[in-house]
């Protein structure tokens, strides 16, 4: 749940620079900024802090990135010599951002720390078993031509056909017609005993499975294929044909080699986040409730006018959300 703040977030949650190195770290100095040396132990530090991206921009560019953070460093410095925090708006506005931050704080902390134990992982995972299943297939891919459509006001059947079958013989593909019935003659043979391997060969026109043999390769039930390709292929048992599957520019022939469930360690990961967004959605809603407001003065809120904000000028338009 956790996100690391972007490289400006990052300088406004860091502490001044005035901490030492700890003493197994490197003390040359690889560069200097405003008069002051930097330390490999000073960019350690910094890099320690920063999310992926923005280690990936120092790496692109250092003297950009520590020319930044050592200006902002110095700035916040003045503003605290200065006792920027004590004055308005400044204090209302750093007292917003404290109770934010401790909010994102407590939240984070219910959601990482909220033990999830084995136990309740294998009732997870035996529960919701369906979601981790999964299933080796072989298809034979037969294409057909995509629907054409004539210009508006010349929908005649024989125009309808005319520009079918230009669409076609620009597409080289066969008809949708003529793609069912040759799919359905190809299932036929293939309940009759006829070689998957060859008929894939001789018919096939998806070249990556064909040239595996008509491998599909694995369908698990929470993969982004199309639901009814899902449900076609769990309703199969090992060794069953389906009927033709259409979809927009082809019909699939499928044959089921293996189904099963994959490990509960391969899914391990997922469940825990799964669990601990339960608990947290649960905490939320609980917590929400004892904090609805009840509106005891429905008037006062009618004619209620909001207070000048500090430092804005008399009569001030409020500020867009």
């Amino acid at each position: 749940m956790y996100l690391k703040p972007t490289l400006p977030a990052i300088f406004l949650s860091m502490s001044l620079w005035a901490q030492a190195p700890a003493a197994d770290q490197s003390q040359k100095v690889v560069a200097t900024v405003g008069g002051k040396d930097i330390t490999q132990a000073d960019i350690q530090k910094m890099l320690s802090a920063f999310s992926p991206q923005d280690v990936q921009l120092f790496q692109q560019n250092p003297q950009n990135i520590l020319s930044q953070y050592y200006l902002f460093i110095h700035l916040a410095e003045e503003a605290d010599k200065a006792k920027l925090l004590e004055k308005s708006p400044y204090k209302e506005q750093f007292e917003g951002l404290k109770l934010q931050l401790l909010r994102n704080a407590r939240i984070n902390e219910e959601n990482n720390t909220f033990p999830v134990t084995p136990e309740m992982i294998e009732s997870s995972y035996k529960q919701h078993s369906a979601q981790y299943e999964q299933a080796k297939i072989k298809v034979i891919y037969i294409s057909y031509a995509g629907q054409a459509v004539p210009p508006p006001g010349t929908g005649t059947a024989a125009l309808q056909a005319a520009a079918q079958s230009a669409l076609a013989a620009t597409q080289g593909k066969r008809s949708e017609a003529d793609a069912r019935t040759l799919a359905e003659s190809i299932v036929t043979q293939l309940r009759s005993g006829a070689d998957f391997a060859k008929l894939v060969d001789q018919y096939s026109e998806d070249p990556v499975s064909k040239a595996a043999g008509g491998d599909f390769g694995v369908i698990k039930a929470v993969s982004e294929y199309p639901a009814e390709l899902k449900a076609t292929v769990f309703a199969l048992k090992p060794g069953d044909i389906s009927e033709p599957l259409r979809q927009p520019t082809a019909f699939y022939i499928i044959r089921l080699e293996e189904k099963g469930t994959q490990a509960m360690d391969e899914v391990r990961e997922p469940i825990v986040q799964a669990l601990r967004n339960e608990h947290m959605n649960q905490w939320m809603k609980d917590i929400s409730a004892s904090y609805q407001a009840v509106i005891k003065d429905p008037d006062f809120f009618k004619t209620f006018a909001p207070p000048a904000l500090p430092g804005a000028p008399p009569n001030a338009a409020p500020p867009k959300r």
